[in-house]
């Protein structure tokens, strides 16, 4: 027992002063933090105007594929949006948010709508909540910049490690926020597109070159043929 109290005396000694008060000022800051973002995120959720992620599905019936797909995305960007797939199969555009309610008669413009589905998601709180954790961190940093002015070496090292991992977590968060504010303020419009129009046939030379001689594609492909 007495071996023991020695040992802990002798760890406690070990410790610096300006370790421990290091450690607690960082522990203060931490609470302090918490205490002030739950009351602010509250105050905030009641008082934010709804930020809603929208997306559409839709399925249309086209009689040219290419020029519905081109046609649709020269649209997005004539109003401010963008596209991020185009194809004969159909495309993803992003369109502003305040376009929700002319997405449908856009659609049916450029073809016969098969299917249309929104989906929309409140994530009003959740951003509220990732801004007021990077506004947090920020203040964390500079707390740890503060200390690291006056800390001793061993102790400069360790507070240089925590230094970092907020640096991560502050783009981390910059990089979710960011998104959100996309989603939000551009709603996502996923479109497939069906088309009567027959598949061409794939035409390909023959090994046997009397088949390529006589225009064998040519006579069974008929209309189809180049």
């Amino acid at each position: 027992m007495g071996n023991m109290k020695c040992w802990m005396s002798g760890a406690m000694l070990s410790v610096k002063p300006d370790e421990i008060k290091i450690a607690k000022s960082v522990f203060l800051v931490l609470v302090f933090m918490f205490l002030i973002g739950v009351n602010i995120i509250a105050a905030n959720a009641q008082t934010a105007s709804k930020k809603l992620s929208v997306s559409i599905f839709a399925e249309l019936s086209v009689t040219d594929p290419s020029r519905t797909a081109q046609a649709l995305a020269d649209f997005s960007e004539s109003v401010g949006g963008y596209y991020i797939r185009k194809s004969n199969r159909g495309v993803s555009l992003r369109l502003p948010a305040e376009m929700r309610n002319r997405v449908e008669d856009i659609l049916r413009k450029n073809g016969i709508l098969l299917r249309y589905n929104v989906n929309s998601s409140d994530i009003t709180k959740e951003l509220l909540v990732l801004r007021r954790q990077l506004e947090s961190r920020k203040r964390l940093l500079a707390e740890y910049n503060r200390l690291i002015a006056t800390a001793g070496f061993s102790s400069t090292l360790a507070l240089e490690r925590e230094l970092m991992t907020v640096v991560s977590e502050m783009e981390n968060l910059r990089g979710r926020i960011n998104r959100m504010e996309n989603d939000y303020q551009f709603l996502r419009l996923d479109i497939n597109f069906f088309s009567d129009e027959p598949a061409r046939p794939v035409m390909r030379r023959s090994y046997f070159n009397w088949i390529n001689r006589m225009g064998f594609y040519n006579f069974v492909g008929g209309r189809y043929a180049r």
